[in-house]
């Protein structure tokens, strides 16, 4: 059985429970905490050296595979702050996967050129997402804010909300649709969301765990995450 080592911001409630509950039996999860309270410019910048530290205690733990997970946390600095992060896991004798670089992975594993974006963030760091979907060569049709700013209260939000965030805001030339933040609970929506709009869905939680599969070279079942999932 795989050992994961999940480092996720100390506010997030949602990816360890996603997590478990997806890979019980394949994998077990190893989580460090890096201090956020609020999905800020100026919380989200302080996170990365921290991460580096915890993943190194991870690393004792003998885990198979570091990952990162914070959406913002990976792009907020720019359109390769996620490869830097990994590089500087990898560094440290694993695999790493960093959300933001899952997310653009997943999207061209998907040929999905056209994007609506759906984030419970606020304004501004929608906007800097946009920008840095942009840069990888996307085009983002449309874009949903919630303007949650604690990162507790992210969790607390409800898939049947996603599901209708994302429902009432897909536009209708998009290829695909991007449900951004590690702490938003998205894996009981993915399939109704899709089955609704015809068109692929990727969370951050669900982009961020097909990379690692990929990392161990492990392929799982899971048709009810969706179109990235299933290869169709």
């Amino acid at each position: 059985m795989n050992r994961i080592g999940l480092i996720i911001p100390s506010s997030n409630t949602t990816m360890e429970r996603e997590f478990w509950e997806t890979l019980h039996g394949h994998a077990t999860i190893h989580a460090g905490r890096v201090f956020l309270e609020n999905v800020m410019v100026s919380e989200l910048a302080a996170l990365e050296d921290e991460a580096v530290r915890e993943a190194r205690k991870l690393v004792t733990a003998g885990v198979d595979v570091l990952v990162y997970g914070c959406t913002s946390g990976s792009f907020v600095k720019g359109p390769k702050q996620y490869s830097g992060i990994e590089d500087k896991l990898e560094k440290l004798g694993k695999p790493a996967v960093a959300t933001s670089g899952a997310v653009i992975r997943a999207l061209t594993h998907l040929g999905a050129g056209k994007i609506s974006l759906i984030t419970p963030y606020t304004r501004d760091i929608t906007e800097v997402e946009k920008a840095f979907l942009e840069n990888h060569g996307f085009e983002v049709l449309s874009t949903f804010h919630a303007s949650i700013v604690a990162n507790l209260d992210i969790g607390m939000v409800k898939d049947d909300e996603v599901a209708e965030w994302a429902m009432g805001n897909t536009h209708p030339d998009s290829d695909a649709l991007f449900i951004s933040c590690t702490n938003l609970s998205t894996f009981k929506a993915i399939k109704r969301i899709e089955e609704y709009t015809g068109k692929p869905v990727v969370s951050s939680n669900s982009a961020t765990l097909w990379n690692l599969l990929q990392k161990l070279s492990k392929k799982i079942e899971l048709p009810r995450l969706g179109m990235l999932f299933s290869g169709k």
